[in-house]
């Protein structure tokens, strides 16, 4: 996905930053965005219409949960009425570029990190400092980092959406069957490998023809000390093919020599992977929670468990880090500022999502709450859902800022994924897919 939005987000970023204090364009228009000439005086109890805009094109199938909170929060608040779009990624990351450009961003809305921070630079988002200051409860229920994340230039320019939470899912039927261990080292990774490889069984599914599926291994870089680095890398004092990331390289060309990856992984897309696990054909399965509802419904609900992936003998600082990040934040339009009413609604809206409440419709629909939620689910019902909470819950585990290609620009991410994933199909050395990424990096 990161690339096919690169093309989007280089040509329109220009734009929606060279427009910014124009007025509007009559040919983009957003329902029920925020006026600016609205009267700063209006009642907060009077009818008002919140435009939110999400980055799917049918939000009740694909965003359950978030069609949920919006249905609950309309019955809770029947004064204030919620105008729900929805788009794909790309079209929605365009149609708010334009939106930008023409002054009428919805109310509320999805947005990548990087483009989220320019519309923040242009004064285009609403700073929801006053809303945590006022709001301390909730403030204290989310983790740190994911607030820090949405932070710039002085300003809370977002909250997080959703955590994005990836690992390996693994059939603990298939480890009990060859008497393997589930691991927990990578030196167990690679003896577990070896001895399903034997039997004819693939040790971590994974597709190639979709180079974003690098989820696990990425949280895996993190244990090199990644974000101990990247900040000496991204100024051109270090490269990314240093010692420490060359030995993570290694381990995962190492990987591949035992067999551990699907012998056609090449050809694989991302999806052919996800059904080679949930047909029970695959040991474990790199990806993250938004399987959860899939694996839950699989034969092998039962029996499925998930894990942070390995840790390294040879790794950099703490092993124990758990892949808990911002996906992307949650933004609303600075102009609801200047409408009272407008401003209320939002600031209800907010207050419903990180509820309680809110946290209860995520679980069930089975997505990790980004607030600490305080109920109780059916372990019997939801094993699988069941499986990710316990995972993290655990104590000892530190969450890092981000999923490292989100801290890279779009072009390095992109080199990234594919640096990876050029090891796994023997494709590259491990130094030479190292210097692919450090191509990209300046």
């Amino acid at each position: 996905m990161r690339k096919c939005l690169s093309i989007v987000l280089a040509l329109l970023l220009a734009l929606s930053l060279a427009a910014c204090g124009k007025g509007t364009n009559g040919d983009v228009k957003v329902p029920g965005g925020a006026n600016s000439a609205s009267d700063s005086k209006a009642d907060p109890q009077k009818a008002v219409t919140l435009s939110i805009a999400m980055h799917v094109a049918n939000v009740k199938d694909q965003e359950p949960y978030m069609y949920g909170i919006v249905q609950k929060f309309q019955e809770k608040y029947p004064n204030i009425k919620i105008d729900l779009q929805g788009a794909d990624t790309d079209s929605h990351v365009k149609k708010m570029k334009m939106a930008a450009q023409a002054g009428q961003l919805p109310d509320i809305f999805w947005m990548l990190p990087a483009p989220a921070k320019e519309m923040n630079k242009a004064g285009m988002l609403l700073d929801l400092s006053e809303f945590l200051k006022n709001n301390k409860d909730i403030a204290s229920s989310i983790d740190p980092k994911l607030i820090q994340s949405y932070q710039d230039g002085g300003k809370q320019f977002g909250l997080p959406y959703q955590a994005l939470v990836t690992g390996l899912w693994y059939n603990k039927a298939i480890f009990d069957q060859y008497k393997v261990k589930v691991p927990e080292t990578y030196d167990e990774s690679l003896s577990s490998g070896k001895v399903f490889k034997s039997n004819k069984v693939v040790t971590i599914a994974k597709g190639a023809k979709d180079a974003f599926s690098t989820w696990a291994f990425l949280g895996m870089l993190t244990r090199y000390g990644f974000f101990d680095k990247i900040d000496n890398i991204n100024a051109g004092k270090e490269k990314f093919n240093n010692p420490d990331f060359l030995k993570f390289y290694q381990k995962i060309d190492e990987l591949r020599t035992a067999g551990a990856f699907p012998e056609n992984v090449t050809n694989l897309s991302y999806f052919q992977a996800v059904e080679m696990f949930t047909a029970g054909k695959a040991a474990m399965l790199d990806a993250g929670v938004w399987e959860t509802k899939k694996i839950e419904a699989s034969p092998i609900a039962k029996n499925v468990g998930f894990s942070w992936g390995p840790t390294f003998s040879d790794g950099v600082g703490n092993q124990k880090i758990a892949m808990v990040v911002g996906a992307a934040p949650m933004v609303a339009s600075a102009e609801v500022k200047k409408d009272s009413s407008k401003y209320d609604a939002v600031t209800k809206f907010f207050q419903f999502f990180y509820s309680q409440e809110g946290a209860a419709i995520m679980a069930e629909n089975e997505a990790p709450p980004v607030v600490k939620y305080t109920g109780k689910v059916d372990k019997d019902k939801y094993p699988v859902y069941n499986a990710v909470l316990d995972q993290m819950n655990l104590p000892g585990w530190e969450r890092p800022v981000a999923q490292p290609d989100l801290v890279l620009s779009e072009a390095a991410a992109s080199a990234l994924n594919d640096s990876i994933y050029g090891v796994i199909n023997g494709i590259f050395k491990p130094s030479e897919a190292l210097d692919l990424v450090d191509k990209k990096m300046h």
